[in-house]
């Protein structure tokens, strides 16, 4: 098992922006309660946060602007924000990968703004040698935890909710709580609460990774009654089996 991140969020204290603090968190507790895999979640990221007493020092979460990510980064906001932890600036580590798409870094620019983060880059895609940089770097020294995006469905080995990073990596709890959730779940999600995510993916872009290596989902392509060819919305998607079939690696 490898560990596999390219944003790190921590926090450092200078006070949020009146947009992320006018975001409601009711919202997401009210959806919750009527589906079980968001309540777990939610409950798996509050049980960890208060395992470190709210240090944000000690914990991070990764974010590579992709779904899962945004996914996961609205959820932590939003248990920070019913126990009152907004009173810190979001620290992020940004390990960017060769030839990223510009619509990805513009969204990452935009949540930076929207969630008041402080953006730190590293180089990767060696992101064993970029997480231990960050490890040794006085921003990361203290972390212990990193909050992940990962779904079952992104990995071929058994993963837990939370457990250690693998021998011979820089050395983090892993704590995975979308574990559970399906790619159907993870676009009901960000629709129904109206999370924005990057854009790349109402173009027909199902799964993200450096341009050079994704393209459009051919399970979106369509052909319109004047014969012009298009794609679908990765929402769209009805068999969740195909999400990486524009992607090459």
């Amino acid at each position: 098992m490898v560990l596999v991140i390219y944003l790190i969020i921590i926090a450092s204290t200078t006070p949020v922006n009146i947009e992320v603090q006018t975001m409601s968190y009711s919202q997401v507790y009210d959806y919750a309660s009527n589906h079980l895999h968001v309540q777990e979640s939610l409950t798996i990221i509050e049980e960890h946060l208060r395992l470190y007493n709210f240090d944000f020092k000690k914990f991070s979460i990764g974010f590579n602007g992709g779904k899962d990510c945004t996914v996961l980064l609205h959820l932590v906001y939003t248990v920070l924000a019913r126990n009152k932890q907004l009173d810190h600036k979001l620290k992020t580590l940004y390990i960017r990968v060769p030839d990223t798409f510009l619509e990805l870094e513009e969204f990452i620019e935009l949540s930076v703004t929207r969630y008041n983060l402080d953006l730190l880059t590293f180089d990767g895609p060696n992101y064993q040698s970029a997480l231990q940089s960050f490890k040794s770097s006085d921003s990361g020294q203290e972390v212990d935890a990193i909050f992940m995006g990962t779904r079952a469905s992104d990995v071929s080995y058994p993963l837990n909710h939370a457990q250690r990073t693998d021998p011979g990596w820089p050395d983090f709890l892993r704590i995975n709580p979308i574990l559970n959730w399906s790619y159907h779940d993870v676009w009901s999600y960000l629709r129904n609460l109206k999370v924005p995510y990057c854009s790349l993916y109402d173009q027909g872009y199902t799964s993200i990774g450096a341009r050079n290596n994704t393209h459009l989902n051919p399970r979106l392509k369509v052909e319109t009654a004047d014969g012009e060819v298009v794609y679908l919305p990765a929402y769209s998607l009805e068999d969740a089996g195909s999400e990486r079939s524009g992607r090459s690696k």
